[in-house]
This record gives C-alpha cells, structure tokens and sequence, in this order.
C-alpha cells in the first residue's frame, strides 16, 4: 500500500474527512451561561394566543443578563424553537439572511410575530389596546394587560411619551388625576 494515506479511523471509508469545526469561544460560553438560565421553549402548539410576546420578553430579559451580540441571540433563540416554530426558523432564516446578511434580533422579532400573530389577530389586539382602560382590575393586573397588548400598539404610539401618556389615562381618574399633577414623561 505505498503511496496511499492511511485511512482516518473516525472516518466511513465512503466519505472523506471532515475539516474540523471552527467554533466562536464566545458563542460557546454565551451558550453555556444561557442553558444554565433555563429559558423557555417555544412551541406554536400552545394555546395561549400572546405566549409568542411572553416568549420574547422572557428571552430578553435573559439576553440582557448575558450580554448577546445579535448574532448570539438568534442562535439561542433558535435553540429554544421547538415543534412547528423549529421548522418555521429552519425554513424562514435562509430567507432572512438573503434580505439581510447578518440579521438583527430586532428583525428576527419582526418575522416572528409576522408568523406568530395573524394579521386579524394583531388588527383585534390593536383595538383592545386603543380602549383599554384600568376599570374594576388593579393597578399590578391593568399595568400586565397593558403590557400584553402594548406590541400591538399603532405605530403613532410607541414613543415612551405616548406610551406613559396612553397609560395614564387608562387609570381610574383619581389615581389618573394624581399622575396628571407629576406630569410623568416617562412610561418607566
């Protein structure tokens, strides 16, 4: 057998060897830290209609903990998809990346809830913001409804200004009357 290589013992003699995988430290250790987090999955099977937002703000939250780069997001995003979704990410992300080389998490939001929300969805959610008011709920449950539906805000709306000023007014008077007097600018 002179002149031949000797064959790679990890190799199927029908295959030629793999170049070994150059892999980002940083994403790795990104990855560890973010498993170790024990984020949500991500399943369009579940019944909950604004799991998709709940979804997103719970990894964002992680996300800022961790320090993500965009790219570092969309890979532990992706690793969260499971079901439908998974297969929606397998196929979508080819697509993305052609529109937008090195896509952003802010775009991959925007493709997600485009999947995730039907558009008739997202026009009855828009109107339930636009009247929502406090009514016989308490601050803590109307400030969650608020934030449940502020995704689905018109875009006019979406300015920390408009978003406290929105907020306000949906209270009770006399808790609203109170803010009115502090003149609030900010939602937070």
């Amino acid at each position: 057998m002179q002149g031949r290589a000797a064959p790679c013992p990890n190799c199927s003699p029908n295959f030629p060897p793999m170049p070994p995988i150059a892999q980002d430290n940083s994403t790795l250790k990104v990855m560890e830290r973010f498993k170790k987090l024990q984020p949500f999955s991500f399943s369009k099977i579940d019944a909950n209609p604004l799991q998709p937002e709940r979804w997103i703000n719970a990894m964002e939250r992680i996300f800022e903990v961790l320090e993500c780069t965009d790219a570092q997001k969309l890979i532990c995003a992706g690793f969260q998809l499971q079901d439908e979704a998974a297969a929606w990410w397998k196929s979508t992300k080819p697509n993305l990346e052609v529109t937008h080389p090195n896509p952003t998490w802010e775009q991959f939001k925007e493709v997600f809830f485009e999947n995730n929300f039907p558009e008739s969805f997202r026009d009855e959610k828009e109107a339930e913001f636009t009247v929502l008011t406090q009514g016989s709920k308490s601050v803590l449950d109307y400030q969650q409804q608020f934030e449940d539906l502020f995704h689905f805000a018109p875009e006019h709306m979406r300015s920390n200004a408009c978003k406290s000023k929105k907020f306000e007014k949906g209270l009770k008077p006399e808790i609203s009357a109170m803010l009115a007097i502090l003149d609030i600018q900010s939602y937070a």
